[in-house]
């Protein structure tokens, strides 16, 4: 601020430090949140997957409004179960699986296909984490990236008036698992998805 009055400076800095300590106070407070119980959380996402139908791009919208009936805290909790599915599926033979399915060959599109496979529900889940030729089951579509199921919790938050919901960013840095699969791998990793989804 060009030419500011000393106190307004002043006033400006308090402010600063109080922002600040809210931010502190708010991520110490969420610190003590547990994830949201793992039967709560698939009854949940398995309810939004039942309600949606066919129409899987309206799961988010569906999930949103479902979480908007929850305290803050237990949507943080739903947060918390979230970002630890994603760090769960966070491997090299379902990032394998996401380029033979949805050409995700980027971070950001692997991430968006471990949001559409969470959207999927329990059973599809961790059967494609065990295995994920086990997703060659399942019919075929346009599109295997669900971007906006992954924000649900923080719209639900916001329309609560509670304020930014507690991210973990630290998830974007994650190690993936396993032994790295090139392109070559694919038809014997994956042999099921392969013949089903292969390009050109």
């Amino acid at each position: 601020m060009v030419n500011a009055h000393p106190n307004a400076r002043r006033r400006t800095v308090l402010l600063a430090f109080s922002l600040i300590a809210l931010r502190g106070h708010s991520a110490a407070a969420t610190a003590t949140i547990s994830p949201m119980n793992e039967r709560q959380f698939w009854a949940l996402v398995g309810a939004v997957k039942t309600e949606a139908g066919v129409d899987i791009d309206t799961r988010p919208a569906l999930l949103q409004k479902r979480l908007l009936a929850l305290t803050p805290a237990a949507i943080q909790g739903f947060q918390k179960r979230y970002e630890a599915l994603l760090v769960e599926a966070n491997s090299w033979m379902l990032w394998g699986a996401a380029v033979l399915m949805a050409d995700a060959y980027t971070d950001d599109g692997f991430k968006y296909f471990r949001d559409w496979l969470i959207s999927e529900g329990e059973q599809t889940y961790k059967q494609a984490v065990l295995n994920p030729d086990t997703l060659a089951r399942l019919p075929p579509r346009n599109h295997f990236s669900l971007e906006s199921f992954g924000y649900a919790a923080l719209k639900a938050y916001a329309a609560k008036g509670a304020g930014e919901l507690e991210r973990d960013f630290n998830i974007e840095f994650a190690v993936t698992s396993g032994d790295e699969v090139s392109s070559a791998d694919l038809p014997k990793r994956l042999p099921a998805l392969f013949a089903k989804y292969r390009r050109g």
